[in-house]
């Protein structure tokens, strides 16, 4: 297979600057974790900006997939964040790869931006992945600063896993999200990463460092007064809001995540408290069921 190599421009004309943006991720996000043969999967590239004061201006991605699994269908540039395009979306379902770049001349700066969205159409049944290249024959990943320099702070890409199977594989995959609704989940073979399953979609996110936890708590909180917290921190909390996080809106702010298995209130404080406390209260799942939850990002 002819080696494709993506030269990345760095479109940005900002001077050099000495704060860097913090470490940036890629993710590929899906609506379902399993999919039933002959139904298309929507996926959409998303790159995380890591929420420095510079932020970024330049993505390359290389993918590779094993078209025994799926093929890709189309790939479409709706809602993405960039206006130019050093390597324009390409992609062999021949050789089971995808290559992109694209940049802009403003840095972003927002949490997630869109790359690109990538319809799949599965032709096998079974487990397969789509697996970012950093190094290899395809091209280059990396996420570059708007610093002047072009810095790839490019730290965390995440494989996307797709799981093809029947119409009774798709059912049994969305009573388990409802069962897990609300739950901290730590996946045991992978030295027991966190998720958070958000019961308003019933998808996964990650909560990697405490900062990112908390972050992600926050946004996905719910806003109540003051009197409603009152009413059931020292007793249980209503079903309605068993498995999210309350943000006190005239308490500084205030968030507590409401276990679903106790009912109880839990005071979220400061980052690491929150991380300390979502790990205390999460509940051990193999790789194989957090596989068939939708992995998503804010």
């Amino acid at each position: 297979m002819k080696k494709i190599i993506i030269i990345l421009i760095l479109l940005s004309l900002f001077s050099p600057a000495t704060v860097l943006a913090a470490e940036a991720s890629l993710f590929l996000i899906s609506g379902a974790g399993v999919y039933q043969l002959g139904q298309d999967i929507n996926v959409r590239l998303i790159v995380k900006s890591g929420g420095g004061s510079i932020g970024i201006n330049t993505v390359g991605a290389a993918l590779k997939f094993d078209p025994k699994f799926f093929n890709v269908k189309k790939i479409t540039k709706d809602k993405t964040i960039f206006e130019h395009w050093p390597v324009e979306p390409k992609f062999s379902n021949k050789d089971g790869y995808l290559a992109v770049a694209g940049g802009a001349p403003k840095a972003f700066k927002d949490s997630a931006g869109t790359v690109i969205n990538v319809t799949l159409t599965p032709v096998k049944y079974g487990k397969t992945y789509f697996n970012f290249d950093l190094n290899g024959p395809l091209a280059s990943t990396s996420v570059l600063t708007a610093d002047g320099y072009g810095t790839n702070i490019l730290k965390y890409p995440r494989q996307a896993v797709y799981i093809i199977g029947t119409y009774a594989d798709v059912q049994n995959a969305l009573r388990l999200r409802q069962s897990l609704s609300g739950r901290i989940l730590l996946e045991v073979q992978k030295k027991g990463e966190a998720w958070y399953i958000y019961p308003n979609d019933l998808k996964r996110y990650y909560l990697g460092r405490p900062t990112d936890a908390f972050a992600i708590m926050r946004k996905l909180g719910l806003g109540v007064k003051n009197s409603y917290v009152k009413t059931y921190i020292s007793k249980t909390f209503p079903k309605a809001v068993w498995g999210k996080i309350l943000i006190n809106v005239e308490d500084l702010g205030k968030a507590y995540y409401i276990n679903p298995v106790d009912r109880k209130g839990y005071y979220l404080g400061r980052p690491a408290d929150a991380f300390r406390i979502m790990r205390e209260l999460g509940l051990g799942i193999t790789t194989n069921d957090i596989d068939k939850i939708p992995d998503w990002v804010i």
